[in-house]
């Protein structure tokens, strides 16, 4: 009988020899396992570039706050001083008011007491221009509203009655009365020349304003 065996090529060998050879395996296991190792140089080199602009980044932003902290603070001393400068202006100001409403009762004051002096000159004028020479006043009591209270002494009861009408022909007369009218009395007793008489008189307040 005939056996026929099929003819194998060279290269079929080849490669069943080079499967079957351990330390071409190991070679491959060994080529195949380099191709996964971490490239460590590149990675740290990566990292350090990351890190340092990470660094830079950070500085950055630390720098810009520093400025605008010292921005703020120098705008915040600004401000202060012009408040401070505002708040010595409105001191300034206030001393300055309080003097002059100072001066201004000041003023008040002296022009009150001249024009009282000036209304009582005019009134007294007008007094003594209505006063008959034998009528002599001890007493007076009154204020600017007009009406006043005499106390008089006359030589006679007839230079009482004729200083009354005399007061009542001036036309700034409203009113001229006497309450009291006596004959004054001597040491020892006896009646005396003079006569004393309590005089009211009431008298329109624009006498003041002549």
């Amino acid at each position: 009988m005939f056996s026929f065996k099929k003819k194998t090529s060279r290269k079929e060998d080849s490669r069943k020899k080079y499967l079957q050879n351990p330390k071409i395996l190991e070679v491959n296991l060994i080529k195949d396992e380099a191709r996964i190792f971490f490239d460590w140089n590149r990675s740290i080199l990566i990292l350090v570039v990351v890190l340092f602009l990470a660094g830079l980044f950070v500085m950055e932003i630390y720098l810009g706050l520093n400025w605008w902290e010292k921005q703020e603070i120098a705008q915040a001393q600004a401000l202060n001083e012009s408040v401070a400068e505002i708040n010595r202006e409105v001191g300034r100001f206030k001393e300055q008011a309080e003097a002059a409403v100072a001066y201004k009762e000041k003023s008040v004051a002296f022009s009150n007491l001249l024009s009282n002096h000036v209304y009582w000159t005019n009134f007294f004028s007008w007094l003594e221009r209505n006063t008959l020479s034998t009528v002599q006043y001890s007493e007076f009591s009154g204020d600017l509203s007009g009406t006043y209270n005499l106390g008089a002494k006359a030589s006679s009861f007839a230079d009482v009655s004729w200083q009354v009408k005399a007061f009542l022909n001036d036309p700034l007369t409203r009113q001229a009365t006497v309450e009291l009218a006596e004959a004054e009395k001597n040491v020892d007793g006896g009646q005396s020349n003079e006569i004393s008489f309590d005089l009211s008189l009431k008298v329109n307040p624009e006498i003041f304003q002549k």
